[in-house]
């Protein structure tokens, strides 16, 4: 369980104003380390946060979540599909089991032998709950660099959960309820681009994500771009790393970049064509005060033909 970020609108300014939810598992109020979780998932703790599992059903467009605290009676529950997604590129999925109960809302995307997905809470009782969940199928297949060369690019979408309210679109409702309780909140959510390059020569990972957004209960609010640094990738096609401040972002100036967060993930597919993984990222605008976020991202490998201009770069020789 996390703390909640504080966000203060003023027209289209926001300033930070207070501290954010706290992570259950945290213990300095937000950006402590998180402790394990329920069970042995491969996933770095970090970003597990306080999630367990996640089974995602392309075919059926069903979710099911283990070990997410508060939200439902069942250990493994079903998560409800929203028909038009708030993120391209990922299938929305939220879950509340009753009025006074905690919501909770979920990102997920799969490809052949990779899947990942990304759940929170809302902000109640000053915490909230949550974390990123990543998986591959089957024996790791190293991708095949073009050209002889030994570097490779993903691309694509991501998805994130930030510790505050976001805009409510199926909160059930508390009719009678003293406006004093704290009723339940659906979380904010971030979404952007991201790519990560890949060195099969030396191992290492590193990568950007980019034209991040948030989308809180007070209106969508620009984000910094972070960077994915110091990555190293395993042999069995794991890799994790560290992500910080991105120090040439125009729009948001700073002076030294500082470590924010961590990532992790894994490649995948029959030709080591997808990545899927997961970050944990906190303090990282001075819009909000004490935010974390838990993201995730599922990734296509840049291929000849495809035309969005990161792809066509990193293909370039």
């Amino acid at each position: 369980m996390k703390r909640i970020v504080a966000v203060c609108a003023l027209t289209a300014l926001v300033a930070a104003c207070g501290n954010g939810p706290r992570e259950e598992s945290d213990t300095d109020g937000g950006g402590g380390t998180p402790t394990d979780p329920p069970t042995d998932t491969g996933v770095p703790d970090a970003i597990a946060g306080d999630l367990g599992s996640i089974n995602f059903n392309a075919a059926t467009n069903t979710l099911t979540v283990t070990g997410l605290s508060q939200d439902g009676t069942p250990v493994v529950n079903e998560y409800t599909r929203v028909a038009t997604s708030f993120v391209d590129g990922y299938e929305t999925f939220t879950g509340q089991n009753d009025p006074l109960g905690r919501h909770a809302t979920a990102f997920v995307a799969s490809r052949d032998g990779v899947q990942a997905g990304v759940v929170m809470t809302g902000p109640q009782f000053n915490t909230f709950f949550g974390g990123s969940f990543f998986e591959r199928t089957g024996a790791y297949v190293a991708p095949t660099a073009p050209e002889s060369r030994f570097d490779v690019t993903y691309y694509g979408n991501y998805a994130a959960g930030l510790n505050g309210a976001g805009p409510v679109t199926d909160l059930l409702p508390t009719p009678g309820v003293d406006p004093s309780v704290d009723t339940p909140s659906q979380t904010a959510y971030i979404r952007g681009l991201m790519f990560v390059n890949v060195d099969l020569n030396d191992l290492s990972v590193e990568g950007e994500i980019y034209n991040r957004l948030a989308t809180t209960a007070g209106g969508d609010i620009d984000l910094p771009d972070i960077v994915l640094v110091d990555g190293t990738l395993t042999g069995d096609g794991t890799f994790s790393g560290n992500i910080e401040q991105d120090e040439s972002d125009p729009d948001f100036p700073i002076s030294d970049a500082s470590d924010i967060g961590d990532f992790a993930g894994v490649i995948g597919g029959p030709s080591g064509e997808f990545v899927a993984g997961g970050t944990r990222v906190t303090d990282f605008t001075d819009s909000f005060e004490g935010e974390i976020e838990h993201g995730v991202f599922v990734l296509d490998l840049c291929v000849a033909g495809n035309t969005d201009p990161i792809c066509v770069n990193a293909l370039q020789p």
